[in-house]
């Protein structure tokens, strides 16, 4: 990208599991995120994916079903997932109610360099094992990002990470702490 792009700009990004997302188009995407060509303000992006997003299990997700269906399989279905208007809570509002368990995800492979390259990047990958189909949110991290870099570095045993992201068209910060060891740890979502 060069620096001729508006600040104010984004760009609509998906990987491999054609999941979508918005990034600053100024920046190059995240590792494993692709540009799709939609550049625009961010409510531009969003309505973007809206249209271009019809299904949001992830492709693996989809293909398996697909082949259990083809096999015959009597299996039970996976659960549907909780979305806005069924009984139970939207994922938002269930994320902002306490801590959660996480694990940090980090490809192609967990690594302290994978790790450490994340930090600088300042964007990592939680997952939150207990939602239905094991949510994964991008979180791009903000304010003191020599902190976890210096602790990483020093050995500490957990990280402190401080970000934030938009879930279900909802603008959200994220405070998690992570064991280094096991990549593993608590997580809470704020509403901004």
């Amino acid at each position: 990208m060069t620096s001729a792009i508006d600040h104010d700009a984004y760009q609509v990004v998906r990987n491999d599991e054609e999941q979508y997302s918005v990034w600053p188009a100024r920046l190059e995407p995240p590792q494993g995120w692709y540009h799709t060509g939609f550049v625009g303000a961010r409510e531009d992006c969003l309505a973007h994916i809206d249209q271009a997003w019809t299904d949001m299990r992830p492709l693996s997700l989809r293909r398996a079903l697909a082949e259990r269906a083809a096999e015959g399989s009597a299996a039970a279905p996976a659960p549907a997932p909780v979305v806005a208007g069924d009984d139970g809570p939207d994922l938002v509002t269930r994320l902002c109610a306490g801590d959660h368990p996480v694990e940090l995800v980090l490809r192609p492979s967990p690594s302290p360099e994978r790790l450490r390259e994340a930090l600088v990047a300042g964007y990592v990958h939680l997952r939150f094992p207990q939602t239905d189909g094991g949510a994964e949110l991008g979180v791009s991290l903000t304010g003191g990002l020599d902190g976890p870099r210096a602790d990483l570095d020093a050995g500490a045993d957990s990280l402190t990470l401080d970000g934030e992201l938009t879930l279900d068209f909802v603008d959200v910060s994220c405070a998690a702490t992570v064991d280094v060891a096991t990549l593993t740890g608590r997580a809470r979502l704020r509403r901004r």
